[in-house]
């Protein structure tokens, strides 16, 4: 079994407020988590698109293998 090591990610949600719906908001979080597959990153997103009242307009993440930010179309989208 090969253990993958885990290393910094942070996530950048980019959120519609409910009662202001043409302000975005900007929530960062860190964890560490393992690369490529990120599973606690789905795990936080997927926890927000059900129990969080805040549409998502845009996911940004970067972790310390890439250090440039990516936006993450496929759940944004979804």
């Amino acid at each position: 079994m090969i253990v993958k090591p885990k290393i910094i990610v942070t996530v950048n949600v980019l959120y519609y407020r409910l009662d202001y719906k043409g302000i975005l908001q900007s929530f960062i979080w860190q964890t560490h988590d393992e690369i490529p597959e990120l599973y606690r990153v789905h795990k936080f997103l997927n926890f927000w698109k059900t129990n969080i009242e805040a549409p998502i307009s845009e996911v940004h993440i970067t972790h310390e293998e890439n250090p440039n930010w990516r936006n993450v179309i496929y759940y944004a989208n979804q």
